[in-house]
């Protein structure tokens, strides 16, 4: 089978493979899109996979094979998977905090995933697509997960004021989660043209270029003078969390959902000062349910995200370049398998 394989930093190769066999408690599935991540470019970038990986986590398709001991599931069903499977056993599993699990089983980054034509995968972390929700879609579940989770651990309440730092797919989702939640306002900083206009139709009160404007006191301005409530961090650079420090009111939370993989330079002082609140989530879990319903309801439009559309055999490992430099033009880049 064709599969996308990482070989080191800036080294992605479709290549031919064998196809996996589903063990006990496994499916095989059917590969029919998969969404390039930010965390899989930032792989790309620093080299933090092993080489040799399968690599995609956000991915849809059909169940081609069952493997022993699998009940509840038969081929031909439409499938998403949740791509961190907690143990079960640890400690944080047992205490509930699943996505802290110490053992995590995690499909695209210590397992091979599914920018492949099959992948297996742990029965335990599958979700069913309804019929109404489109393969393009069921690969959106996964980042939605993200978002999802990420606004439910923060301390947004209805009536807040919220900022959505960047508006990649994970911001874009984060804004219209946020707007679910009932904040009173969700203001989006984006130095990208095509982002910034997709936010400001996904529902953004205003969305605010930090190159050209200043952030203290636009948002001084749109918060009669408190600053926002929340501030969403949705990307890894690190310039915006330090920034963020300063821009948030006092007693208000910080919170991120990007993936820095540079150090942050922050003003601690501030954060004491202020009593402020730092918190980070990692993915979804408990979150696939409801996420799929939201899409399946229209709350959530995922569509709008998707950018491009490429074949597994044509042009990824050149779109983890373009996508690996600014200006790309690409919100989210999907890759057809079927």
């Amino acid at each position: 089978m064709k599969a996308a394989v990482f070989r080191g930093i800036g080294e992605i190769e479709v290549t031919d493979v064998p196809v996996p066999e589903p063990g006990p408690g496994e499916v095989l599935i059917k590969v029919a899109c998969c969404g390039i991540c930010g965390s899989d470019l930032e792989a790309f970038q620093t080299g933090m996979y092993e080489p040799g990986l399968i690599i995609g986590h956000e991915f849809a398709g059909t169940i081609g094979e069952v493997g022993p001991g699998v009940t509840g599931w038969r081929v031909g069903d439409r499938v998403v998977v949740g791509d961190l499977i907690p143990c079960g056993q640890c400690r944080a599993c047992r205490t509930g905090n699943l996505t802290a699990c110490e053992n995590i089983y995690m499909i695209g980054v210590t397992h091979d995933g599914g920018m492949a034509e099959y992948v297996k995968a742990p029965a335990v972390g599958l979700h069913r697509l309804p019929e109404g929700v489109s393969m393009r879609q069921g690969a959106l579940v996964e980042p939605l997960t993200v978002a999802l989770h990420g606004v439910r651990r923060s301390r947004l309440k209805p009536g807040d004021r919220a900022v959505v730092m960047g508006a990649g797919p994970i911001g874009l989702l984060t804004l219209q989660c946020v707007r679910l939640a009932g904040a009173r306002s969700v203001i989006v900083t984006e130095v990208d043209p095509t982002r910034a206009a997709l936010a400001s139709r996904l529902g953004a009160t205003v969305v605010l270029n930090p190159l050209e404007d200043n952030l203290s006191v636009s948002l001084s301005e749109l918060t009669d003078g408190l600053g926002p409530d929340v501030i969403f961090i949705c990307t890894g650079a690190p310039e915006p969390f330090a920034e963020a420090i300063s821009l948030v009111r006092k007693g208000g939370q910080i919170f991120l959902l990007g993936l820095p993989v540079q150090p942050v330079e922050a003003d601690f002082f501030s954060v004491v000062m202020g009593e402020l609140s730092i918190e980070g989530s990692l993915a979804g879990w408990a979150e696939f349910p409801a996420a799929i319903d939201l899409i399946a309801q229209g709350r959530v439009d995922v569509e709008a995200l998707v950018s491009h559309e490429v074949p597994l055999d044509e042009g990824v490992a050149e779109w983890f370049r373009r996508l690996s430099a600014p200006g790309s033009g690409a919100v989210k880049v999907l890759v057809r398998i079927e």
